[in-house]
């Protein structure tokens, strides 16, 4: 009787690898380009309850580290009013800036658009790799 069980759970092992299909080989995948990993910030004030109101001057403060393994290119600040596109307000050339060294870039910007505007300020530094390193302040209404 024993025989027999062996025999029959050999026969169903048997039939259970052979009913196994090897699977498909998955999609390839097709490498686009590289970004940066600078740590890389952006500040505005005042920025509060109260302000800025139309007609008032915001302080934005670039910052960013130029590290050695993927210096900087630009430094470019944008801005977006609403859900708008976002439009460039001044870029820098940091080509020949030294690495290893943290750089801040100030930029006083006057507030034009009316009370209930939302203004977005981004960050967008541009390195030796593909995709450039993009960073937002968070959304602000004008007061």
């Amino acid at each position: 009787m024993k025989s027999y069980i062996s025999l029959f759970i050999l026969f169903v092992f048997a039939a259970a690898i052979s009913s196994c299909e090897e699977n498909e080989t998955g999609p390839s995948y097709k490498k686009i380009g590289t970004s940066t990993s600078t740590n890389a910030f952006i500040t505005v004030s005042p920025v509060s309850t109260t302000a800025p109101t139309t007609g008032t001057d915001v302080t934005v403060t670039l910052r960013y580290v130029n590290i050695k393994s993927d210096p900087a290119k630009t430094l470019v600040l944008k801005l977006r009013e609403g859900t708008g596109a976002f439009t460039t307000i001044q870029t820098f050339d940091e080509s020949t800036q030294n690495t290893g060294v943290e750089f801040t870039r100030t930029v006083n910007y006057t507030v034009t658009q009316a009370a209930g505007t939302s203004l977005t300020f981004r960050l967008e530094l541009t390195t030796q790799a593909d995709f450039p390193k993009l960073v937002d302040r968070a959304a602000f209404p004008v007061r």
